[in-house]
């Protein structure tokens, strides 16, 4: 089997990513997520109120590194624009969350959304320059 080298496909297998996005003035700030890849595209799920969401939509263009549960970087960040997601390519981006990350983003997150009366909100990473 080989080893991918380029693009989303070097997060393919990974559990957890680095999502770092910059605040008003400029200073990065890292967060720990799931990730779903599909081609050239990733996907990504952020709480509705989550402060991280107001640095995507002053800023779309963020770095993502591969990462430990912490959060903590674990390889080379890669620079992608993020695009939020609606009604179906929402749906689309929720399912394959769901089929990568069975347990946590198949069934617990959902649920805790539900309980909170909160919703998500999906967006898809495409790397800056392809």
């Amino acid at each position: 089997m080989s080893t991918p080298t380029t693009g989303f496909q070097l997060f393919a297998r990974e559990r957890h990513v680095r999502l770092t996005t910059y605040e008003r003035e400029g200073t990065p700030v890292g967060h720990p997520t799931r990730i779903a890849v599909e081609g050239d595209r990733a996907y990504v799920r952020i709480h509705a109120r989550a402060r991280q969401r107001e640095h995507i939509e002053r800023y779309p263009e963020v770095e993502l590194a591969a990462a430990t549960l912490t959060g903590t970087p674990a390889g080379a960040p890669m620079k992608a624009r993020v695009r939020e997601l609606r009604d179906s390519e929402a749906r689309h981006a929720a399912a394959q969350l769901a089929r990568r990350h069975p347990l946590t983003q198949g069934i617990l997150v959902p649920l805790g959304y539900r309980l909170m009366l909160a919703r998500p909100v999906h967006y898809e990473l495409r790397l800056v320059g392809e």
